[in-house]
């Protein structure tokens, strides 16, 4: 059966998409029938599976009709396209010696494959492509191009080891694009295919927009491109458009209509947020290569993470991921990648981002302390990252202040860490502070340390054998219990009063009628979503009702060009709603509410 007469065939039967088998599809499209090769997620199964961070189980997800389990991901090898993709990112200019380092870099983090552009673009791409396969690496050089015999041509000329063309085949690409139609695709992908081969180079042919053309077009070309001998087809979700049921349908249906040797190639961009589900899902139905980008960089919204990709890989077969890739070179990778691209690693980037391996609530922080595993999936020393337990703001608990110090090698005993833990988060609900002024305050407990503390005489009191003892127990307990209490308090103060003596802050009065609540409670919600610190330090509400009450707010920034932005837009609040309420505000010289005389009140603002 030739391919335009499959084709035919095809379009006339009267079975839509999800009613055709396996079977069926390779029929209509194929003479011969190839089996799907064994993959890892389908229905009336049960596998093991990767879970926990650092060990291995078995979890079963079973409801009345199914068990659906994930098992280890298929072979598989990466393609990164940091260097063609990536270089299609909005701020991204690779120089010459940028390409050279990410190819370097990438090849010692293992990526078996490293696309570059197509070299009819320049003469410097072309000249790059040939930089780049001089480096002896050991990754596969390969080339994206149009399925066009001049580029392929260039392509052949700079030595690489593979050509990855593509063609549209959406309705929507096609019309805007070459035009043709499928039986002239596959005519044009016949040519340029043969090139390829007679050069001995790899080959992969894609179909641009794969999900958005239409089904019965992909398998006749797959079905015919495969037949030409190329080394893998490739899915290319150009769009982003895909969602992982639709992949695995898709990727499974063309699984079925190639030879078992013939690799799938999966391209996934990030629009709609699935691509790294889209990703894993894809391998689940039979693919065999996966596009990444460092940072995920690329086309509009990027496409498949680098990182993320390998993060996920990660917790279903920590152990042949750790073989395979060097992941310790994936943070400086990054950085680099970063700076090239004009752009900052986001603060909850897979892996390497600041908040990836930050715990911060006190019951975290104590699960993490004791064991990481609880709360990490992913142990970032695999990764060349480390871990951080934050400390400084009102959700610390006393476990997180245990650990830090432990860390400062000091001598506390718990009691005086809970004391000064409760202290601390009191002070921290209006002032900020820094990890160094949290040692001090540690430090400076340290040094009136107790060897007993408080709550082991009270066991001792309790465990006393006459009431004699238990009496003397329990007064030197509650001695040292006011003890520890008053040593944490005095080590705080100090240092709670540093700050707010060191740091710009402002007093702001606000008068009104019963503080014309509508526009107070703006007030308060402007200054709660601003970038200051503050606190109500005065509040004055008449007994007569038709008085005007007042508050005084005192405001603390980082500078104090902050603070007066801030009594700004308070005043510009005050000013919008002057027809609706009677309000004032006006800087004060402090929390009485006092004015400043008139020679300093222009200078506080």
């Amino acid at each position: 059966m030739t391919m335009r007469t499959a084709r035919a065939a095809f379009k006339a039967s009267s079975l839509t998409w999800e009613q055709l088998t396996s079977k069926q599809v390779a029929a209509i499209t194929s003479s011969r029938h190839h089996q799907c090769r064994n993959i890892s997620f389908h229905h009336h199964a049960v596998q093991t599976v990767k879970t926990s961070p650092y060990t291995t189980s078995s979890v079963l997800q079973q409801s009345d009709n199914m068990q659906l389990s994930y098992e280890y991901f298929p072979p598989f090898s990466i393609v990164d396209t940091t260097l063609r993709e990536g270089e299609q990112f909005s701020t991204t200019d690779f120089s010459t010696s940028d390409r050279v380092y990410i190819a370097k870099s990438l090849d010692k983090l293992g990526v078996e494959y490293i696309e570059m552009v197509n070299p009819i673009a320049s003469t410097q791409a072309a000249e790059d492509c040939k930089k780049i396969m001089s480096l002896g690496l050991k990754a596969k050089v390969v080339v994206h191009t149009r399925c066009h015999i001049e580029d392929a041509r260039a392509a052949v000329a700079t030595g690489v080891n593979g050509v990855s063309m593509y063609m549209a085949t959406s309705e929507a690409l096609r019309k805007h694009s070459h035009g043709k139609g499928v039986d002239a695709v596959i005519e044009a992908a016949q040519e340029v295919i043969s090139l390829v081969k007679d050069a001995g180079l790899e080959v992969r042919f894609s179909c641009e927009d794969t999900f958005r053309s239409d089904k019965r077009d992909l398998l006749a070309i797959y079905s015919a491109v495969d037949e030409l001998g190329v080394n893998r087809i490739g899915l290319a979700d150009t769009v982003g458009i895909a969602h992982p049921f639709q992949v695995y349908e898709t990727v499974k249906a063309v699984r079925n209509v190639l030879k078992p040797e013939t690799g799938i190639e999966f391209h996934t961009h990030d629009d709609s947020g699935c691509c790294i589900a889209n990703a894993l899902v894809a391998l689940q139905a039979g693919a065999t290569h996966i596009n990444t980008c460092v940072l995920g960089i690329g086309e509009r919204n990027g496409i498949t993470p680098l990182g993320g990709f390998l993060a996920r890989m990660y917790t279903l077969d920590k152990e042949t991921i750790l073989r395979r890739y060097n992941l310790s070179m994936l943070r400086n990778l990054e950085q680099y990648v970063a700076r090239c691209a004009k752009i900052s690693v986001p603060f909850n980037n897979y892996i390497t981002g600041s908040s990836a391996f930050t715990h911060k609530a006190g019951v975290h922080s104590k699960a993490v302390i004791s064991d990481p595993a609880a709360y990490e999936v992913i142990n970032p020393q695999d990764f060349g990252v480390e871990r951080h337990i934050k400390i400084a703001h009102r959700l610390t608990g006393w476990n997180a202040l245990r650990q830090r110090v432990k860390d400062l090698r000091l001598t506390i005993n718990d009691d005086q860490i809970k004391a000064a833990t409760k202290l601390l988060k009191n002070v921290m609900e209006t002032h900020s502070l820094t990890v160094e002024q949290i040692d001090q305050i540690l430090i400076n407990i340290a040094r009136n340390n107790t060897s007993a503390s408080s709550s082991s005489m009270f066991v001792q009191a309790e465990s006393a054998p006459n009431s004699d003892l238990k009496t003397a127990f329990t007064t030197a307990a509650e001695k040292l219990r006011a003890f520890e209490e008053q040593t944490a308090a005095d080590a705080v103060g100090s240092v709670a009063k540093d700050v707010e003596r060191s740091g710009p802050t402002a007093y702001i009065k606000v008068t009104g009628h019963l503080f014309d609540k509508a526009v107070l409670n703006r007030l308060l919600d402007l200054v709660v979503d601003s970038p200051c610190s503050f606190q109500v330090k005065n509040l004055a509400v008449p007994e007569d009702n038709d008085s005007y009450s007042w508050a005084v707010l005192q405001l603390w920034g980082v500078t104090m060009e902050e603070i007066n932005g801030v009594i700004l837009q308070m005043q510009q609040l005050v000013d919008a709603n002057a027809g609706i309420a009677d309000c004032t505000l006006e800087t004060v010289s402090g929390p009485e509410g006092h004015t400043f005389p008139p020679s300093s009140a222009s200078e506080k603002m």
